[in-house]
């Protein structure tokens, strides 16, 4: 017999818990704020270059770097103090994108230079929809992208900002609507594409649970199942190296057992057994886990328990199955069991304690059934 398990591993520190948050969901939402204000600064960089060299008017780049820093900053305050998480988004994905469509139109009409550099990053941003949306609020951000620049456009001319003719501007309108539509639209198919994996690595993290769970777990008596057992008793002496008390080990085996499903058939057995960990388990302290070890065979184990300890939990359990409302409703199947028990010693292996309690349990068979024995 062999034991075997998986140590936990310790998770790693959180970085800038100041600015990012503890919370995940929280800090995931700043970190997709963090994206944006990145653009924020390529933009406000690219104005304040344009200032430097007279092709854009210093008072208009402070008022745009004005509007851009507060909108930004109270994105920030919002996700960062928990107030977004009333909302049915609390990345407020939509609210930050319909901010930058705002801004990226202010530029366009107050430096003309700057109208190229607007037409190839709405499609970018567009694309961020992509992450968080689903695919109707994307499209819906495309059609308002294309709003927002056809407003712009009507403003530029309307002011006499505009020196290119009227024409050359619906030609490129034109072109802005085909190319905002066609990215939006993509974005919502890499969204819905994100969610239907969203759908399949549930279902998979659902079924590798299950699967986790029917590894773990006996199917007809719902205990823990050998494999837990050992990996719990690898735990339990890894424990007993580091504190005091060590823990005690209980195999017990149903008296008889063979006659019941001799005179009346396995499913009659497979009745007993059930009743038995049903009845089992309400009698057992916190701690203790009983679990099925193969066939008419259990094994309790016992954390931080003296072998005298153990005596007394196995005989509380065994005069608790002999009581008649256990076996009300087939007094017939009423059966009674034997066990050994052993505690761990400092110079052994839970191996060698579950082989020490395997002879006692034959050692209470041999002397006449339904009683405990401590191991030698």
């Amino acid at each position: 017999m062999h034991f075997t398990t998986t140590l936990p591993t310790t998770p790693k520190p959180l970085r800038f818990v100041w600015l990012l948050s503890a919370d995940p969901y929280q800090r995931l939402c700043l970190r997709y704020w963090l994206l944006t204000s990145r653009l924020y600064a390529v933009i406000l960089a690219l104005q304040a270059y344009s200032a430097s060299v007279g092709l854009m008017n210093p008072v208009h780049l402070l008022w745009i770097s004005a509007f851009a820093f507060c909108g930004v900053s109270a994105f920030f305050i919002a996700i960062r103090t928990g107030w977004s998480k009333r909302l049915l988004d609390p990345a407020m994905t939509i609210q930050q994108m319909g901010f930058g469509f705002a801004v990226l139109a202010i530029d366009y009409v107050v430096t003309p230079p700057h109208r190229s550099m607007v037409l190839m990053i709405t499609p970018l941003a567009l694309m961020f929809g992509a992450f968080t949306l689903t695919p109707r609020q994307c499209r819906l951000l495309g059609i308002f992208a294309v709003v927002s620049l056809g407003a712009a456009m009507a403003l530029s001319i309307w002011l006499g900002l505009d020196t290119s003719e009227a024409k050359g501007e619906l030609i490129v309108f034109l072109a802005a609507v085909f190319v905002f539509t066609m990215v939006a639209d993509m974005a919502g198919r890499l969204s819905f594409m994100r969610s239907q994996l969203r759908i399949q690595k549930r279902a998979l993290a659902e079924a590798l649970e299950r699967n986790n769970l029917l590894a773990r777990q006996d199917e007809l008596t719902g205990l823990p199942n050998r494999r837990h057992a050992m990996e719990m008793m690898v735990y339990e002496e890894r424990r007993a190296k580091r504190e005091a008390v060590p823990p005690s080990v209980c195999i017990l085996d149903i008296d008889h057992f063979k006659h019941i499903n001799d005179s009346f058939g396995h499913p009659a057995g497979d009745q007993v057994l059930r009743l038995l960990a049903t009845h089992a388990q309400r009698s057992l302290r916190g701690p203790d886990v009983l679990a099925r070890w193969g066939g008419e065979e259990f094994v309790l184990v016992m954390p931080q328990t003296s072998i005298i300890d153990a005596v007394m939990v196995v005989e509380r359990l065994r005069v608790a199955l002999a009581r008649e409302e256990v076996w009300a409703e087939r007094p017939d199947l009423k059966v009674t069991f034997s066990a050994g028990v052993a505690a761990l010693t400092g110079t052994e292996s839970m191996e060698e304690a579950v082989a020490r309690a395997d002879v006692a349990l034959y050692r209470a068979k041999q002397s006449g059934r339904n009683r405990t024995m401590m191991a030698e």
